[in-house]
């Protein structure tokens, strides 16, 4: 995601300048970004000191792409700083994390623009977007996994869903939509279902469901048959594999804006 966002805002004529994660952000950020700068996870000081710099360059404004994962502020060697931040925080699940640098940008003078407004072609429209539509068996466990990840959404623990003949199997949380997929497929074989949503109320800055050709490829692994994502929110990557390999697996996937 990042290196698809560096590379929109440079068409439209804008100047790149990236703050990049060691270890996390791809290096090919260093291709797309006019100048790019690395830091340690966890380096605050450092982020709060790049920022200051940015700010008094002209830096006006600034656009969150790509993902940390959550287990990290687990890490016993994160760069100083990292822990007091979270000691501020009274929990401590995405939207609380992701709000803590917000808080530091804007604070720094810097506004925070909507990480779709770089992403329209990539946003996933309604409809069916393989070969095969969901049976009738899928399309109720689709119901039903809208209603429930919605509600996950709405307590921010997690995006995605899986169901089977109407049953909940796994929910997402730290792991990632992967993890949960595969500990489904553990728990009660092929024929699960993926509905992956944004949260009620979704900012769009930050955290907007993602899903691309490695979704269907773990998908394919635990014999999941069927994936709804939320359209005109839901950013699809790589969409051309996607299709081809959800079609060779025989997966179903539709695009639908309410269940």
């Amino acid at each position: 995601m990042p290196c698809v966002v560096a590379e929109e805002a440079r068409s439209r004529g804008r100047v790149v300048i990236a703050i990049a994660i060691q270890g996390i952000t791809e290096p090919a950020i260093d291709d797309v970004a006019d100048r790019v700068h690395w830091l340690e996870w966890g380096d605050i000081n450092g982020f709060l000191g790049l920022l200051g710099k940015l700010r008094s360059e002209g830096i006006r404004e600034a656009v969150m792409a790509g993902k940390v994962e959550q287990q990290r502020i687990y890490d016993d060697d994160a760069a100083e700083g990292l822990e007091g931040v979270l000691a501020s925080m009274p929990v401590r699940h995405t939207d609380s994390l992701i709000q803590a640098v917000v808080n530091l940008i804007s604070g720094a003078g810097i506004e925070l623009l909507d990480s779709t407004d770089f992403l329209q072609q990539h946003i996933v429209r309604e409809g069916t977007l393989t070969r095969r539509s969901p049976d009738d068996r899928e399309s109720e466990d689709i119901s039903h996994g809208w209603t429930v990840a919605k509600q996950l959404g709405a307590l921010d623990i997690g995006q995605s869903v899986v169901i089977k003949h109407r049953a909940v199997v796994a929910i997402e949380a730290m792991e990632g939509t992967d993890e949960c997929l595969r500990r489904a497929g553990a728990l009660a074989g092929a024929g699960t279902v993926l509905v992956k949503v944004g949260k009620p109320d979704q900012d769009l800055r930050f955290d907007v469901p993602v899903v691309g050709a490695s979704t269907i490829e773990t998908m394919a692994e635990v014999g999941a048959s069927a994936l709804c994502v939320e359209a005109d929110l839901t950013v699809l990557f790589d969409a051309e594999q996607f299709r081809s390999d959800a079609d060779a697996a025989g997966i179903a996937v539709v695009a639908r804006k309410k269940c």
